[in-house]
């Protein structure tokens, strides 16, 4: 079995013109989920987060609201991500379910949320083996220019520099590598109705560029809704914060998680409305290729034989 690269990374496109309704309603989930997961985050007290600590601040009291907050995030963007990831693979592979919205919380969900909490368990262990060539690489080369000397000469100071950038692609090439080749573990577990992290190992072997050609594909297609979504949270903060630009910045950066009056200020909320209405179809352009490969590869059904690398 094989697929057509751009076929695929259209299918997100042709969810949308096929099912308005049910974007609507992702955009609708988007920003219900978006608001209940900022509510959580409040609701940990740990309102400084962005703030640079003291020492003094640094109580056990401040590390258990850091643990909460960053649990309350990590958790509500696994959980979030796994609801309309499942809703675009049910509408790409399951199209006879939940005709209406394709939104469910159920098994299906739970399993998208735990192969998320896998592939982020794989993917530390895998940046932290990269990284032990890569330092080799970038000592090798600081040594050889002459980057360890007592008192380098700019020579050296851009070898060192060529050193760590090159070290650095290389670390991006080989996660990239590993991202692709495990890139229809989500369609799989959906699939599948089972935790199922490596198959995509195999379906992907001898497609790699294939694969790599419809994702870089994808990801432009996505820049535009981000370039908008940001111009319009910098257009709207600028104008609420008085024309100040200084205060707008700091605004976006350092968002207001004390209270719900400080967050849910005028220019995020509407900031909230405007990612929301981009949201389903973002998402839907997102998870759809990988749900239209997998249905290439697999052919009529999903596999069954064993999950191994070869």
């Amino acid at each position: 079995m094989t697929f057509k690269a751009t076929e695929a990374a259209f299918e997100g496109f042709r969810l949308i013109r096929r099912e308005p309704k049910t974007i609507a309603a992702w955009a609708v989930a988007a920003l219900v989920l978006g608001v209940a997961l900022a509510l959580g985050m409040i609701a940990t007290g740990f309102g400084g987060v962005l703030e640079a600590p003291t020492p003094e601040s640094m109580t056990p009291q401040w590390w258990g609201k850091l643990l909460a907050f960053e649990g309350v995030a990590i958790l509500g963007t696994l959980v979030t991500t796994s609801i309309m990831g499942a809703a675009v693979y049910r509408a790409v592979l399951r199209p006879e379910e939940a005709p209406r919205t394709r939104l469910r919380l159920g098994p299906d969900e739970l399993r998208l949320t735990l192969l998320s909490v896998i592939m982020a368990v794989i993917f530390t262990v895998l940046s932290v083996l990269l990284m032990i060539p890569v330092g080799v690489i970038i000592v090798a080369i600081a040594a050889g220019s002459g980057g360890f000397q007592s008192s380098p000469d700019s020579g050296a100071t851009l070898g060192v520099i060529a050193a760590v950038l090159l070290a650095y692609l290389l670390l991006l090439l080989g996660l990239s590598f590993f991202a692709v080749r495990l890139s229809l573990a989500g369609a799989l577990t959906f699939a599948e109705r089972r935790l199922n992290v490596f198959g995509s190992w195999r379906l992907t072997k001898g497609k790699f560029w294939k694969l790599l050609g419809c994702y870089l594909l994808v990801l432009v297609m996505l820049i535009p809704f981000y370039m908008v979504m940001m111009a319009v949270y910098g257009g709207v903060t600028f104008a609420f914060s008085g024309g100040d630009l200084g205060r707008a910045m700091s605004e976006i950066s350092r968002p207001d998680l004390s209270s719900i009056k400080g967050y849910f200020n005028a220019s995020r909320t509407v900031y909230l409305v405007v990612v929301s209405i981009f949201s389903g179809a973002m998402y839907a352009v997102m998870f759809a290729p990988a749900a239209a490969i997998y249905r290439d590869l697999a052919g009529q059904g999903p596999e069954s034989k064993a999950d191994v690398f070869s």
